[in-house]
């Protein structure tokens, strides 16, 4: 499949730059799924790493077995990177609210 930009939440299952629209684009929380119907599953040791456009860790996880991803993590209220990079997917998809 493809990263999509336009929604929100933001659909992630590629690694790659995230170029969004909105300047300004403030991070409310991420989750790191298995999407079965898509057939992107997290397998046991794949990775998944959301950089800033600096390539500062934004937020990271191996998956010690299979499914093992991030439910939904919340970022601090204003949280603001400045740029967003999907730095690693090995598998599932990557659900960015902003």
């Amino acid at each position: 499949m493809a990263n999509v930009l336009t929604t929100n939440p933001i659909f992630c299952d590629t690694a790659g730059v995230l170029k969004l629209k909105a300047a300004n684009v403030y991070l409310k929380a991420i989750a790191w799924v298995a999407d079965q119907a898509s057939g992107c599953d997290i397998a046991a040791d794949d990775d998944m790493l959301l950089s800033d456009a600096n390539g500062a860790r934004i937020i990271g996880k191996r998956a010690s077995y299979i499914g093992d991803g991030i439910e939904m993590y919340h970022f601090p209220e204003g949280y603001q990177p400045p740029g967003l990079t999907m730095t690693t997917i090995d598998g599932g998809v990557c659900y960015i609210f902003i």
